[in-house]
């Protein structure tokens, strides 16, 4: 069942509960008023009747006739002609059908006169008696008020009110249709927004001009709407990455494997000099080793994706071997490495720092021209590795530290690059809480920091 249904059946059920109850209490107090006006106005009369039946002639002294002048004085006193008069037990005069005296109660006011009310046959009746004395002898008098018409009022109240009562039901239900129409009309918006991002439409946005409550739930929707548009953008930006990371392993492994297969197949299926089959096999082993290094890189990468415990340790031991790690390409290029840094510790992973520190001075090296310096300056907050070669255009800096990403392939490649290596130190120096810095100038030089942010 839906909301509104709901909402409406229940507030019908209410509100005719609430005016039937109202209308209850209204014919309670006007039925208990109308029956205190009938019983003062059948006190009065039955006070004249009994006034004027205790006036006895005195002259009268044969208690045979006592009850002839009884009736006859009730029968010329009462009005009305509903009556009854009795004398042990019997009665003089009964008109109306059935004994009174079992519905009699006390009066409060007066202690020899009872009165009450009964409903015989259908027919609502008040009653008023007292016991009347002729000389000694006593004789209880009762007089009837028929309240057919008191009935037939409060019955025809009784209509008009339930008459009134369902339409105010009505206008009621009516006015409370177009309020939760209007106030309802929101969440068919929330309901129909909803549809469109399960759908796919992740754009789709609740336009609610409201303070109320229903409108703060819009706003969280359109702020939900917004995060999960976002999360969408960030997991297919993910997912193109990883493709093109997918097109770039595929395109950089290509190469290798290709020159592989020609050089294996020219050992294997031709006759070739002892000077080329030394090209061959020294083009073999140039190759494999790329693939070794490239395989490397990546599962250095890939490891990285977990957590990693890094132990408290002094930068100089790790400078050091730094700088013996990479003696053999500083000298084959002819670059110097000028390596300052002050005596301090800082949680690290020894073998994982090192490998992109020297990256990093790789990379330096193959930027410089020979008799240049590459840096590597430790302070308390940073590492620095400095050079003054080619330079980085600044269009390039913000994705060279993605995988494959080479600012010139053909020079990458011709000097042993991946495109792996800045990807590689960025994971390694996130993993260390650190930030990678770098500034760059064409034909200036280009310095790369790593910012610690808690070093002792």
């Amino acid at each position: 069942m839906r909301l509104k249904t709901r909402i409406l059946l229940f507030a019908s059920a209410a509100i005719a509960a609430a005016v039937l109850l109202c209308c209850m209490l209204i014919l309670r107090l006007v039925r208990r008023q109308m029956q205190s006006d009938a019983a003062e106005k059948a006190y009065s009369s039955f006070a004249e009747i009994s006034i004027n039946v205790m006036n006895v002639n005195r002259s009268i002294t044969d208690p045979a006739i006592y009850d002839t002048y009884m009736t006859y004085k009730v029968r010329s006193a009462d009005r009305s002609g509903i009556c009854t008069l009795s004398v042990n037990g019997q009665y003089l005069i009964n008109n109306i059908g059935f004994s009174p005296e079992p519905y009699l109660v006390s009066n409060e006011n007066e202690e020899d006169l009872r009165q009450g009310f009964c409903r015989v046959f259908g027919t609502l009746y008040h009653l008023i008696g007292r016991e009347v004395y002729c000389e000694d002898q006593p004789y209880m008098l009762i007089q009837v008020t028929d309240l057919s018409e008191l009935d037939n009022t409060m019955r025809s109240m009784l209509i008009r009110c339930i008459g009134i009562g369902a339409g105010v039901t009505a206008v009621f239900l009516f006015l409370a249709y177009l309020f939760l129409s209007s106030s309802l009309r929101p969440i068919r918006k929330l309901q129909t927004g909803a549809q469109a991002i399960a759908s796919g439409d992740y754009h789709t946005r609740i336009e609610v001009k409201r303070n109320d409550e229903i409108g703060l739930l819009a706003a969280d929707f359109n702020t939900m709407a917004d995060a999960v548009e976002q999360s969408i953008a960030e997991l297919k930006e993910q997912n193109e990455r990883k493709q093109q990371f997918i097109n770039d392993l595929s395109h950089e492994m290509k190469t290798p494997v290709t020159s592989l297969l020609l050089n294996s197949e020219t050992l294997l299926t031709r006759t070739v000099s002892e000077e080329d089959r030394q090209r061959a096999l020294l083009r073999i082993n140039e190759q494999a080793k790329w693939i070794e290094r490239l395989s490397q890189k990546l599962m250095q990468l890939v490891m990285l994706q977990g957590t990693i415990e890094l132990v408290p340790s002094p930068i100089r031991p790790l400078l050091d071997a730094v700088k013996e790690t990479v003696a053999d390409s500083l000298a084959r290029s002819q670059i110097t490495l000028s390596v300052s840094c002050e005596d301090y510790s800082i949680p690290m992973d020894f073998d994982l720092l090192r490998s992109a520190l020297v990256n990093l001075i790789e990379n330096a090296i193959k930027a410089s021209e020979p008799d240049s310096t590459v840096e590597l300056i430790a302070d308390k907050n940073e590492i620095l590795v400095c050079d003054h070669g080619r330079g980085i255009p600044k269009e390039e800096i913000e994705r060279i530290t993605e995988p494959f990403y080479m600012v010139d392939r053909s020079r990458s490649k011709k000097l042993g690059g991946s495109g792996l290596g800045l990807a590689l130190v960025k994971r390694i120096i996130e993993v260390h809480g650190a930030v990678l810095a770098i500034e760059s100038e064409i034909n200036v030089g280009t310095s790369i920091f790593i910012r610690f942010s808690d070093t002792k």
